[in-house]
């Protein structure tokens, strides 16, 4: 049996509420499922073919990551983010990560240094359209191969956690217009930097990154806050 085949395998004996979770899961992400959409699980049972238990426990783990939140009375929503904590987020993501790479200056290896190369090279020919999870998963990859490098464990589990309060708006950004194009451009100034050993250079590009991130985030997402309020909607509505 060849490997291909082997990976078939594995992907066709997933569990219910596996296939479940990704399918949802993707869909938050491609922003089919927009901020405030419901999740109705009879809608998605007979829309996937699947009985309510592994529906269940897929909303379940979706709203363990932060990408759904339930409304009483209403059910599971897609999650949002009002304007002012994303500025919020991105504000110190920026300050943490900025001297994280700052740090990873003095102490990265040349194979780190080959492997971000290697990402960089890699990332500049995907297409977020099509490989978005490839894309996310090389992305972060290149990022927290820097911040490890600052062989600081108690600053990238800080920057870890913000991280998972925005995992869904990484996606999004990545899909906005230019997003992408803009993003591995700043990845390869990054790592030119980076390889110059130039740490001054490199703090202000991961602040640049960050910032520029937040602002298309604020151009092209709606903001929470701005949404009526569910309870408000549900008292409307009766």
């Amino acid at each position: 049996m060849s490997s291909e085949e082997s990976k078939q395998d594995v992907i066709e004996f997933k569990p219910l509420n596996q296939i479940v979770f990704e399918k949802l899961h993707l869909e938050i992400l491609r922003n089919r499922l927009k901020p405030g959409d419901p999740l109705r699980q009879e809608e998605i049972t007979e829309r996937l073919g699947v009985s309510r238990t592994p529906v269940r426990e897929a909303i379940q783990r979706l709203q363990a990551e932060g990408l759904v939140t339930l409304v009483p009375r209403k059910g599971a929503v897609v999650s949002s983010i009002p304007h002012a904590r994303i500025e919020e987020i991105y504000d110190i993501r920026g300050r943490l990560e900025a001297f994280a790479a700052g740090l990873a200056v003095g102490h990265i290896t040349e194979q780190q240094e080959s492997r971000l190369k290697k990402l960089v090279q890699e990332m500049e020919k995907l297409d977020p359209a099509a490989n978005l999870e490839k894309v996310l998963e090389k992305n972060r990859e290149f990022h927290y191969l820097i911040y490890s490098a600052a062989r600081n464990a108690t600053l990238v589990e800080m920057i870890e956690e913000l991280w998972k309060q925005i995992q869904r708006l990484r996606s999004f950004y990545l899909l906005t217009p230019n997003g992408y194009r803009d993003s591995t451009s700043e990845h390869r100034m990054i790592l030119d930097a980076i390889l110059a050993k130039d740490r001054a250079k490199v703090e202000e590009l991961i602040c640049m990154h960050c910032e520029h991130s937040k602002q298309s985030l604020i151009r092209n997402t709606p903001d929470a806050d701005a949404i009526p309020d569910q309870e408000s909607l549900i008292r409307k509505e009766s």
